[in-house]
């Protein structure tokens, strides 16, 4: 019983010896939640951010003897995703819409901020056009690699520039005329 009591002893003064070391640690005085979170660049204050725009237009020809007009796609669905060399996930898709102007703009979540050389393992694509618009059957799927075109403070801008989608029924005056 005494061969017990000794050991039950002994690991209560080693335990405290480890406490107190531990409070020691200023890391340890950080891993109370929020602080830690906040180094760790999740919680409220985002650390950087990471954004990727482009432009989403529709080319059509209204006749043989007009011109190429190129026309803005508000709401078509658009996508970033990104090649983290794990198994697909659906958080390595981030999607956004476009506006009245055809400009999408997609915030990246944190965790896609740390992947190297962005410009070669993210593309930016279109996922789904307004079916009221002539380039409605235009081919989703259409893929760019983005660019680095800013960084700044923590703020890092892409662009896939602009996407020049034509309708699959295009007028002949379409072959006369090269897109971007």
């Amino acid at each position: 019983m005494r061969i017990l009591l000794f050991i039950f002893v002994g690991f209560l003064g080693a335990h405290k010896t480890f406490a107190r070391h531990v409070t020691e640690n200023p890391l340890v005085e950080l891993s109370s939640g929020d602080d830690l979170r906040r180094v760790a660049g999740y919680g409220d204050e985002k650390l950087s951010t990471v954004v990727v725009s482009g432009s989403v237009l529709c080319d059509v020809c209204l006749d043989n003897s007009s011109d190429l007009q190129s026309y803005p796609i508000p709401g078509a669905s658009m996508a970033v995703s990104c090649d983290t060399s794990r198994k697909t996930s659906k958080s390595d898709w981030v999607t956004g819409t476009t506006d009245e102007y055809g400009d999408f703009l997609i915030d990246l979540p944190s965790h896609l901020h740390a992947i190297p050389d962005m410009e070669k393992r993210c593309i930016a694509r279109t996922i789904e056009l307004p079916k009221s618009l002539p380039c409605y059957q235009a081919s989703t799927g259409e893929h760019k690699k983005i660019k680095l075109s800013s960084t700044e403070n923590g703020y890092r801008a892409y662009t896939a520039h602009e996407f020049h989608l034509t309708p699959k029924d295009s007028h002949p005056c379409m072959n006369e005329h090269e897109t971007f």
